[in-house]
C-alpha cells in the first residue's frame, strides 16, 4: 500500500532512529508543524515494508509537499534511490565540473576560431588562393567527420571521460603543428587533426553534459557551458588583431596560445568524473552511485535507475540498426535537421574575416569587424540557454531558423554601405545561427537511446560535418558568380530546410529523462 505525507514540508529529525514512530504518527494523518532548518534534513518511516522519505534543505523544497522518495538500507547505511541527477538540485561540485567542461570547450573553441582570424595571412604566408584556403577548410572539416563518427564509437567503449582527455590532446597537438609548420601539406594534415579532436570533443561533451545534468535543467546548462566557452571567440579575435599585423609570420603566435591547452588536460585528469549511465550499462553500479552521491552530496541507490546494457560498439550494427523501421523515421528526421543547421552555419562563418577582405576591407579591419561578429558565439549560447527548454526544442530551432534569414538578408545589403549596421547584423547572424545549433546538438543526443546515443550522434555529425567538407568549394564559385549575397543564400536555404523539418517533422524533447524519450520511440 502506496501512502504519502501530508501537510508536510520536512521534519527536524537530528537522529533517525529516534523518530520512527514520530513519522508513523504522521502517516496516520496527525498534523504536525513543518520545521527551519539549516542543514539537510532526513525524515523517515518503515511502513509496509518500504522505507519513506521526505529531505528537503534549507528554505528550499528537495521535493513538493506531499511527495515522497524511497529510500533503501544497505547494511547500516541508508541511500536515497533516485534516477540520475533527475529531480536534484545542481551542487557546487556540479558546478565546478561544469566550469572544468567550459574550459575545454574555451580551448577548442580558440583552437578553432584561430584559424578563422588568421586565414588571410596563412594565404599570404603560404602563397596560397581561395582554392588553396578551402583545400584547408575541406580538410578541418573531412576530420570533423571522421571525430564525430568515431568520437562517439571510442567514448561508448572506453567512456567519457578518457576520450574527453584524449580529444583535448589531439586538437591541441595538430594546433602546435600547424603554428610549427611551412609545409601545406603537413598544414593540412595536422589541421585535419586538429577538427578530428575538436569535433570528437564536442560530441562527446553534448552527450556528457545530457548524461551529467538533470533532466528539468539539461538544456540551460548545456547552453551556459557553450556561451562561456564560446567566449574564446572574441578573445582570440581581439588577440588576433593585436597580433596578425605585426609581421607576416605572426599568425604563428596566435596558434601557440592553443598549447595552453596542454594544462587544461592534466586540470581535467583530475577533475572530470566519467557518466554514471555509462559505468551503468557497463554494470559498474557501486561506480556510478559513487560519482553520482559524490556531485550531489548525499548517497544514492540507483538500483531502480533506468539501465542500458551496452554490447560491444560495432559501427555496421549502429547503422544498420539506424535504418531499421523502429528508427529509420527518426534518423532521417534528425539528419535533415542536424545538417541544415550545421551547412547553414559553416558554409559562411568559416570565411568571415576572408570575405570582408575580399570586400575591400583591410586586414586589420577585416579582423576587428569579425571579432565583433564573434560576439555573437556566447550571446547566441545565452539565448539558447534561455529558449532550449521552452516549445519543446522543436519550435526554438524552427524559429530561429527563420530569424537567421530575417537577419542575414539586410546584412549582406549593407556589408559595404554601413560598416557600424553590418557589424551589428552580422553578429546577429551569427547569435542566432549559433542558437539555433547549440539547441539542435542536445536535441539530436537526447533523442536516440542510451545504447546507441553516441555511436550514432557521432555518425550523424559526422555526415553533416561530411555535408560541410563539400560545401567548402562552392563558397569561392558563389562568391565569383554571385557575390557575397550567393554564399549567404545558398546558406538560407539550408536554414529554411532546418525550421520546415523541425516545426513538422520533429518531436519535443525538452523537460523529459532520457528514458522516457527511449521509451517514445517504440511509440512513434
Amino acid at each position: 500500500m502506496r501512502r504519502q505525507f501530508t501537510g508536510l514540508n520536512c521534519l527536524s529529525c537530528s537522529v533517525l532512529q529516534r523518530r520512527h514512530d514520530f513519522v508513523t504518527s504522521e502517516l496516520q494523518g496527525e498534523s504536525l508543524n513543518p520545521a527551519v532548518c539549516t542543514k539537510l534534513i532526513v525524515s523517515y518511516a518503515f511502513f509496509d515494508e518500504k522505507i519513506y522519505v521526505v529531505i528537503c534543505r534549507a528554505k528550499r523544497k528537495f521535493i513538493g509537499e506531499g511527495e515522497y522518495i524511497y529510500m533503501s538500507a544497505i547494511g547500516n547505511e541508508m541511500k536515497i534511490k533516485n534516477n540520475y541527477f533527475d529531480g536534484l538540485e545542481v551542487t557546487k561540485k556540479q558546478i565546478c565540473l561544469f566550469i572544468v567542461v567550459i574550459a575545454s570547450y574555451f580551448f577548442e573553441n580558440l583552437d578553432n576560431n584561430s584559424f578563422n582570424f588568421c586565414a588571410p595571412a596563412i594565404m599570404a604566408s603560404m602563397n596560397i588562393g581561395t582554392a588553396g584556403l578551402a583545400q584547408i577548410t575541406s580538410a578541418y572539416y573531412l576530420g570533423n567527420t571522421f571525430g564525430a563518427i568515431f568520437g562517439g564509437i571510442i567514448s561508448d567503449i572506453i567512456g567519457r571521460r578518457k576520450t574527453l582527455l584524449i580529444s583535448t590532446f589531439l586538437f591541441t597537438t595538430g594546433t602546435i603543428v600547424d603554428a610549427a609548420t611551412t609545409d601545406f601539406t603537413t598544414f593540412l594534415v595536422a589541421r585535419a587533426l586538429t577538427g578530428f579532436g575538436i569535433l570528437c570533443m564536442m560530441v562527446v561533451t553534448i552527450t556528457y553534459m545530457a548524461e551529467m545534468s538533470p533532466k528539468e535543467s539539461r538544456g540551460k546548462w548545456e547552453g551556459y557551458i557553450g556561451g562561456f566557452g564560446y567566449l574564446a571567440a572574441p578573445a582570440i579575435g581581439f588577440i588576433s588583431g593585436a597580433i596578425v599585423p605585426l609581421h607576416p609570420e605572426a599568425w604563428r603566435n596566435v596558434f601557440y596560445i592553443g598549447g595552453i591547452g596542454y594544462i587544461l588536460l592534466i586540470v581535467s585528469y583530475f577533475t572530470i568524473k566519467e557518466s554514471p549511465r555509462w559505468l551503468m550499462s557497463r554494470g559498474r553500479q557501486a561506480e556510478a552511485e559513487d560519482v553520482v552521491s559524490s556531485l550531489v552530496g548525499m548517497p544514492i541507490d540507483l538500483s531502480d535507475a533506468v539501465i542500458v546494457k551496452k554490447s560491444r560498439s560495432n559501427l555496421a550494427k549502429d547503422v544498420q540498426k539506424m535504418f531499421s523501421p523502429l528508427y529509420l523515421k527518426r534518423t532521417i528526421v534528425l539528419f535533415l535537421i542536424l545538417c541544415g543547421g550545421v551547412v547553414s552555419f559553416n558554409s559562411t562563418q568559416p570565411w568571415m574575416t576572408t570575405l570582408l577582405k575580399m570586400n575591400g576591407f583591410s586586414m586589420q579591419d577585416s579582423i576587428f569587424i569579425s571579432t565583433i561578429f564573434t560576439f555573437g558565439f556566447p550571446l547566441g549560447q545565452f539565448v539558447a540557454a534561455y529558449f532550449a527548454d521552452r516549445g519543446g526544442r522543436k519550435i526554438p530551432i524552427a524559429v530561429f531558423g527563420i530569424l537567421y534569414c530575417v537577419v542575414t538578408i539586410p546584412f549582406v545589403l549593407f556589408i559595404k554601405d554601413n560598416v557600424i549596421l553590418a557589424a551589428i547584423l552580422g553578429l546577429l547572424v551569427i547569435a542566432i545561427g549559433i542558437a539555433r545549433n547549440f539547441i539542435i546538438h542536445p536535441y539530436v543526443a537526447e533523442s536516440l537511446p542510451t545504447s546507441q546515443r553516441n555511436s550514432v550522434t557521432g555518425i550523424l555529425n559526422g555526415a553533416s560535418r561530411f555535408a560541410s567538407t563539400g560545401a567548402q568549394p562552392l563558397v569561392p564559385i558563389l562568391f565569383a558568380a554571385y557575390g557575397t549575397m550567393g554564399v549567404f543564400g545558398f546558406a538560407m536555404g539550408f536554414s529554411i530546410l532546418t525550421s520546415i523539418i523541425a516545426i513538422f517533422f520533429g518531436w519535443r524533447t525538452a523537460c523529459k529523462s532520457l528514458e522516457e524519450l527511449n521509451e517514445n520511440i517504440s511509440q512513434e
